[in-house]
């Protein structure tokens, strides 16, 4: 869990993410469900079919161990949502929370549970917070649903500097014990323990704490013992962010290796979803973890700042869509967590507001989309699902994404909610700044405008650059200079930095109103060049500091130029017309809907 680090910040992509996701529906009461309550009428629903989710396998006889069900399907879904003390710590007063309620009969997350092998739980609710009846009651539960269940929490020895209060990875041998022997006494038992951020706790936090990726490993091998010493078959992962660089996620798990005299079962990887390059870092990653023979997973989490449950849930299913479809990821372990205040409603499944109705999302049929060219502007394609099956009567749009030259100008938009406090904004954006990034880029911004629902807010003062660089502070090593607009009004930004350089950009005051929905558009051309090197974004200030920071990552975007609708056989076809000059990759998209996952076809 990421209580210490810094927390991921808002992003709403329509430019240069995938296209198709709605914007998040507005906030609705949340279901009162009472303790041990089944689902009601008002709850009850039909639950969309599920092609592909296996059923139970047959275990070894109960005296013997557990029966487990799903755990050879891939992915293999976790999930972990806060517990009651975690919740009242971090968001004290600030519910209904139904955790409990998932762990009782009929419970109304029957299809969701079935597709969930293993539960994560926490630590200070299984050391001192839950009482045995409710350890026992939980366990039982899970034992029923032939679920196994994890716990995290942080391996390392603590010391007076360097503790379960002040840096995330360290709890070490006592608490390992207390949890186990509280485990045993329900007659639990422990599939796994999650190393919940050793690596990172040893490595980046502090240096009073610092130790070499093997004395980690040393010093987390006393508190597996310990584990091990009650629940002698457990399996051991890790959780780390390691900030998201591949080498040191391969010293890790070689320090580990070494010390152990065995891999790591899983490791788990818990990102910072605000870095510009995060699925590109994730995949490489992924590759370095399996080409060891061990489980990759990776953590799907919406932002600390979302400001519904709706919201929060959509920025996760965006990040799923974006890593595996886009990036190409295949992880091994997906694991649905949160240590936000969303989402608070966990059920009923059959609500697309809640926790548990997300699992149904992502169990929803992948789809493939095929495209080939049968001339120079003619292509054609084919989508189906999982089976084989044709999907028909469904919209692809053609794009074009420019390989070189100065790209196509494209709107960058973030939309969300004006915090509480704000007493001003500002836009602009970094590049190789305040961004953990380093990399080319070249663009022109030409406008940037500030609106609100309510139609209070805004303007951006000099937004079209008419003024020249009035009311925009500028800094950096690279280059930023003013160049006539491609609309002849106004002026535009024109911006080039390599890898090294610096380049920042902060508006005048933008007046903004608390509580009220906004939207901010940067119109921008962004040259293919551009890589992983920085975001346009909005900051909202109170009268003395940064509130919130919302980002855009700055990438080149594509045009939509042709749309198609699948015929009966799931096939299309399409002349795309006269194109602009240029290179480019032609693809295809499928935006996916309430039964089937979106594709992409190149």
């Amino acid at each position: 869990m990421q209580f210490i680090k810094t927390l991921p910040i808002l992003l709403i992509l329509t430019a240069c993410n995938f296209p198709g996701t709605p914007a998040p529906p507005t906030p609705r009461p949340l279901p009162e469900t009472p303790l041990g309550t089944g689902p009601s009428e008002a709850d009850s629903g039909t639950l969309p079919e599920l092609p592909g989710t296996p059923a139970a396998e047959e275990g070894p006889p109960s005296e013997v161990g557990p029966v487990y069900k799903n755990l050879n399907v891939r992915p293999q879904i976790w999930f972990g949502p806060l517990d009651p003390w975690s919740w009242d710590q971090y968001f004290p007063g600030q519910g209904p929370f139904d955790y409990y309620n998932l762990f009782t009969a009929g419970a109304p997350w029957q299809t969701a549970s079935d597709a969930v092998p293993v539960i994560r739980l926490y630590p200070v609710w299984l050391e001192t917070y839950a009482s045995p009846a409710e350890i026992q009651t939980v366990l039982d539960d899970i034992a029923s649903r032939g679920m196994a269940f994890s716990y995290e929490a942080g391996p390392l020895t603590e010391t007076t500097l360097c503790n379960a209060a002040t840096v995330e990875g360290f709890w070490g041998v006592p608490a390992a014990q207390a949890i186990t022997k509280r485990i045993a006494d329900a007659g639990g038992t422990l599939y796994s323990m999650d190393l919940e951020h050793a690596f990172d706790a040893g490595t980046y936090y502090d240096a009073n704490c610092f130790m070499s990726p093997a004395e980690i490993a040393s010093d987390a091998a006393k508190t597996i013992a310990a584990v091990r010493a009650v629940f002698p078959d457990v399996k051991i992962g890790s959780i780390e962010t390691a900030d998201l660089d591949p080498d040191a996620v391969a010293a890790w798990l070689a320090a580990y290796a070494d010390e152990m005299g065995e891999e790591l079962d899983y490791f788990h990887l818990d990102i910072n979803f605000s870095r510009v390059d995060w699925a590109a870092r994730a995949l490489e990653i992924e590759r370095v973890v399996q080409s060891r023979g061990i489980e990759f997973g990776i953590i799907y989490f919406g932002n600390h700042d979302d400001a519904s449950d709706e919201a929060w849930l959509a920025h996760t299913e965006k990040r799923f869509v974006e890593y595996e479809v886009l990036a190409g990821g295949s992880p091994d372990h997906v694991i649905f967590q949160s240590w936000h205040m969303h989402p608070q409603a966990l059920l009923p499944e059959t609500q697309p507001w809640t926790f548990t109705n997300l699992i149904l999302r992502y169990l929803r049929p992948r789809s493939t989309l095929n495209l080939e060219a049968i001339d120079d502007l003619t292509y054609a394609g084919n989508l189906s699902g999982e089976s084989g099956n044709p999907i028909s009567g469904a919209e692809i749009e053609i794009r074009i994404e420019p390989v070189s030259g100065a790209g196509v100008f494209a709107e960058y938009t973030i939309t969300g909610i004006v915090p509480e406090g704000t007493a001003f904004a500002d836009a602009g954006f970094r590049v190789n700044s305040e961004c953990d990034c380093s990399g080319p880029a070249e663009f022109v911004l030409e406008q940037v405008v500030y609106t609100e629902s309510s139609g209070t807010g805004g303007p951006v003062p000099n937004g079209n650059f008419a003024s020249g660089t009035d009311f925009w502070g500028i800094w950096g090593s690279g280059s930023a200079s003013i160049v006539p607009s491609s609309n002849g009004t106004g002026g535009a930004l024109k911006v080039s930095a390599q890898p090294g350089q610096d380049v920042g950009m902060n508006s005048g005051e933008i007046p903004a109103t608390p509580g009220a929905e906004f939207t901010i558009v940067f119109t921008a051309q962004v040259s293919p060049v551009t890589r992983d090197s920085g975001y346009f974004d909005i900051i909202f200030l109170s009268a003395t500091t940064e509130l919130t920071r919302m980002t855009i990552p700055i990438a080149a975007a594509g045009i939509v130029v042709a749309k198609v609708q699948t015929g009966p056989d799931g096939s299309f076809q399409t002349n795309l017309g006269e194109l602009p000059e240029g290179e480019y990759t032609i693809t295809a998209w499928y935006a996916g809907n309430d039964d089937f996952w979106p594709a992409k076809g190149e």
